[in-house]
């Protein structure tokens, strides 16, 4: 099928290499082959190290542990082929459910490793990219060192592209960025790439590797989306008006193999790793279109267009380096100055990145925000060797001293402006190393053998907070631990299929379940009855602490519901060994390896110590509140309801605080 639709212009086999691999050689500016020696050996081993030496640092980076944010969901999704939270992510689930397959480490750990494939193949790509931008800049009576060691620079530019923390913190858990910033690279790749590729041969494999893209991730998609929308004009306009029929025919048939993974979703609808069952056109359309989280964007998250731009222009900077990111800048001048049309390209996709990501909103300190930006520091990357020859072509070009710089100011220039901004990569990795230290510890699982291991046989767990339903899953679903507990995910209650997911496990359920459809929570009646029959725990949180508070006593990471109202005596006689085992969990998470890199950590302590500040304040418990607050205030001294309900606390008097005004909103999911 795929030879037919590309009859008219088959995949030249330089095409085929690129794509899919082999030592390709990008087409010189003259017909003169290389010089041979260290010409010859930088020509056949640069292209090998552009992939290899991304892949080997993204392996590095890989953790075999669940990991944080979405993390586990979407490993356990990949072991069980099921469908993820929306968009859904299926073609990422496709190829890593293979990954998954291969014996080695943990499931978390063999889906990593396909983001270290994806990123040293995003190292070849930049690789195919920088050496033509290179030569072209450079073009003309260059001298024999600069034909001799253009590659090697070309190297250090596709490697500063790819090596960044944006890119980097995409292959250390187990996430589906890393394939979107693939595909999303192939795309300006082949729209962008000066291989000689025919215009017709550029629009199908854009639209194949866009709707590939769009079935992974389409968002990420979408800002690759200009350049192979600049490939289908070039290509409508090459062919007339008349052709556009058979010119458009084959588009659609390529757009739809690569959307066909989304099929995965109503094929999957039962699989036990489905947290959205899509059963029906409806479902779908929920699913795709990512409804659930279109709250937090624009708008929906904290701070105006200028700090988002601002935050995302200091990931950018993170992750090229500053001096990389001046080269990108000066790149993209220096590439238009010279008329190099395909370079603008990739400008064109650097900028769309940037101000879409801007426009959705970005947390700074979420990496998953930072994974839409990875096709941007892609293209920036690529774009600074624009620079690097330029100032290579000016230096040789200067007249001899004294108008121009003297044999050593030359060696100094190179230094300085040719050879510092191609070796950006050395720090850059260094540094998404060291960032990414938390993804290989064992925080997570500490985490959940804190929630699982204390609770009694057959109990039901209420989870609030996306993470800690997200890591009882991969607890439960891969790892086999506690099958007798229930589960019951908060948040995800409404989505389509979840309520029969529950029901079908536990009957016992359904007025739990009902209640949450009906008032988007359950009512403690329900609880209560619920209680009388299984253990029942509940991780407090804004959306419940208010009403659950006389009924329940915090025991760890959870709080136990009872079965009638508890006394203030009941909650101080209990209080010491919950603070204490709370305290013997935030040393042992300080002990994880990367623990002071990982902010994720000091949230999760900081977020169960801001509950117990609240509830026993609101039970009178005011010694025990106010030792919940210090523990809170030395991760957050400045927190606007922590500094009130400490001012409260410290007023004289006794019995039970009003916690209403100190009680924030639920965060939201990027």
């Amino acid at each position: 099928m795929l030879h037919r639709l590309c009859a008219d212009d088959a995949l030249p086999s330089v095409a085929t290499k690129a794509l899919f691999g082999g030592n390709v050689r990008v087409p010189p500016v003259s017909d003169a082959p290389p010089p041979a020696g260290p010409s010859a050996l930088a020509h056949d081993y640069a292209p090998l190290l552009a992939f290899a030496i991304p892949a080997l640092v993204g392996a590095l980076a890989g953790g075999d542990s669940m990991g944080f944010y979405d993390a586990p969901e979407l490993a356990s999704c990949a072991a069980g082929l099921g469908a993820t939270h929306p968009p859904g992510h299926p073609l990422f689930v496709a190829v890593a459910s293979v990954a998954t397959l291969v014996p080695i480490g943990t499931v978390a750990l063999r889906v990593t490793l396909l983001g270290a494939l994806c990123l040293g193949l995003m190292g070849r790509l930049a690789y195919g990219l920088t050496l033509p931008l290179a030569t072209t800049v450079l073009d003309g009576p260059s001298p024999v060192a600069a034909r001799r060691w253009l590659p090697w620079l070309a190297l250090g530019h596709a490697l500063g592209a790819t090596l960044g923390i944006a890119l980097v913190r995409q292959t250390s858990r187990a996430e589906v960025y890393a394939l979107a910033g693939l595909l999303a690279a192939m795309t300006a790749f082949i729209s962008a790439a000066p291989n000689g590729w025919s215009k017709a041969t550029r629009a199908r494999l854009g639209v194949l590797t866009l709707a590939l893209g769009g079935a992974n991730h389409h968002f990420i998609a979408l800002t690759a989306a200009p350049v192979a929308l600049l490939s289908l004009v070039d290509r409508v306009r090459e062919g007339g008006g008349r052709a556009l029929p058979r010119i458009v025919l084959p588009w659609a048939a390529l757009g739809a193999l690569g959307l066909l993974p989304y099929s995965l979703l109503g094929l999957r609808a039962r699989a036990a790793a489905s947290i959205v069952r899509v059963r029906t056109a409806g479902d779908l359309f929920w699913t795709v279109s990512a409804r659930a989280f279109q709250k937090n964007t624009g708008g929906g998250v904290p701070g105006s267009f200028r700090e988002h731009l601002l935050d995302v222009l200091d990931w950018i900077g993170r992750s090229l380096t500053p001096l990389g990111l001046i080269a990108a800048a000066a790149g993209i001048v220096i590439a238009s100055r010279r008329d190099v049309p395909w370079a603008r390209r990739l400008g064109l996709v650097a900028l769309v990145g940037v101000l879409a990501r801007a426009g959705l909103g970005f947390v700074a300190d979420n990496p998953d925000a930072a994974g839409y930006l990875v096709p941007a520091v892609f293209c920036l990357g690529v774009l600074g060797a624009a620079f690097t020859a330029q100032a290579w072509r000016s230096i040789e070009d200067a007249p001899p001293p004294p108008q121009g710089p003297s044999p050593n100011g030359r060696r100094l220039l190179r230094a300085a402006l040719v050879v510092a901004p191609a070796m950006m990569f050395l720090p850059a990795a260094g540094f998404s190393l060291r960032e990414t230290l938390g993804d290989r510890g064992d925080a997570t699982e500490v985490m959940t053998a804190a929630d699982l291991g204390a609770v009694p046989a057959r109990s039901v767990i209420l989870a609030y907070a996306p993470e800690t339903a997200f890591r009882l899953r991969y607890a439960q679903l891969v790892d086999g631990e506690r099958p007798d507990v229930t589960v019951i995910p908060a948040p995800f209650v409404p989505w389509p299929g979840m309520t029969n997911t529950l029901l079908a496990r536990d009957a016992a359920l359904l007025p739990v379940v009902r209640d949450f459809l009906s008032r988007g929570s359950p009512r403690m009646v329900g609880l209560l009855d619920l209680a009388t029959r299984r253990p029942v725990r509940v991780e407090l949180d804004p959306h419940n602490l208010l009403d659950t508070v006389p009924y329940v006593l915090p025991r760890g990471t959870f709080a136990e519901v009872r079965t009638e109202p508890t006394t203030l005596t009941a909650v101080r006689a209990t209080a010491p060994a919950h603070l204490a085992r709370i305290e013997r969990l935030r040393e042992a998470l300080a002990s994880t390896p990367g623990a002071d890199r990982e902010p994720r950590i000091a949230e999760y302590i900081l977020w169960r110590a801001y509950h117990d500040a609240l509830f026993f304040a609101a039970r009178g418990a005011r010694s025990e509140a106010r030792s919940a607050v210090a523990t809170a205030r030395r991760i957050a001294p400045n927190a606007r309801e922590l500094v009130g309900l400490a001012a409260v606390l410290d007023a004289q008097g006794e019995g039970p605080v009003d916690v209403a005004p100190f009680v924030v909103r639920a965060p939201g999911r990027e």
